[in-house]
């Protein structure tokens, strides 16, 4: 979802804006900002926001295993979860299946070598680590999407963005960014959409707790009241 969907989406919920009327320029700068703001808030309060992220990674010929984060292999942020991925070879694209340790323990001889069609991500710390099979023969290009913890300075950076959040965090978003930009127009969020607000982030909050959730950590300190979005957590 676009960000500046979202953006109108939330400002619709309050009557800020009519449907199909779109968003003037500052205005859309300003929402951007109150998104920054309220995505910045919950991740001080621990309430961890993961994005999805493309990246091309270069693959070595021989080499079947590589470390992911600041000072390893692949030296960009460590992901929480790799979610999907795919081999590039000039123009020809391969799928590859994302595996489980048990799929990955069940290969015999690890040391096969061709096109990958396998990986495993192992989410340890401080560094990553993914494991492809078979061993790529040759300098592949793998595209990877993967879930990355959210920043203010490198997450949603412009309205044409795309908010690639699992879809249970979508009305979580919209609804309370919706109850954050109210008061800038002048305006009153009704009660059915206070109540979806809070609702959908307790919803989060639950599932967390049952440790359903496993792209995103939702932590919130003992007597941590969420006064700005109406919710009280207890």
């Amino acid at each position: 979802m676009l960000i500046s969907t979202v953006l109108a989406t939330s400002l619709r919920k309050i009557g800020a804006l009519s449907s199909g009327e779109t968003i003037e320029t500052a205005r859309q700068a300003e929402a951007l900002q109150a998104l920054q703001v309220m995505l910045r808030g919950w991740s001080s309060q621990s309430i961890n926001i993961f994005v999805a992220t493309k990246e091309d990674i270069t693959l070595i010929g021989g080499v079947g295993s590589y470390t992911w984060g600041s000072g390893g292999d692949i030296a960009t942020t460590r992901p929480n979860q790799v979610i999907s991925a795919y081999l590039l070879s000039g123009s020809t694209t391969s799928r590859i299946e994302i595996i489980d340790e048990g799929k990955y323990r069940r290969i015999t001889d690890k040391t096969v070598s061709g096109t990958p069609s396998l990986l495993l991500y192992r989410p340890s710390y401080p560094l990553g680590q993914i494991f492809l099979f078979p061993v790529p023969s040759s300098a592949f290009t793998l595209v990877s999407y993967s879930y990355k913890e959210f920043t203010e300075t490198g997450s949603f950076a412009l309205t044409t963005d795309t908010m690639a959040l699992p879809a249970v965090y979508q009305e979580a978003v919209i609804y309370n960014l919706a109850l954050r930009l109210a008061p800038e127009y002048g305006k009153t969020a009704s009660s059915d959409v206070r109540s979806v607000a809070e609702t959908s982030f307790m919803d989060l909050v639950n599932l967390n707790a049952a440790n359903q959730i496993e792209t995103v950590t939702l932590g919130l300190p003992i007597g941590f009241k969420y006064t700005d979005y109406a919710i009280n957590v207890r």
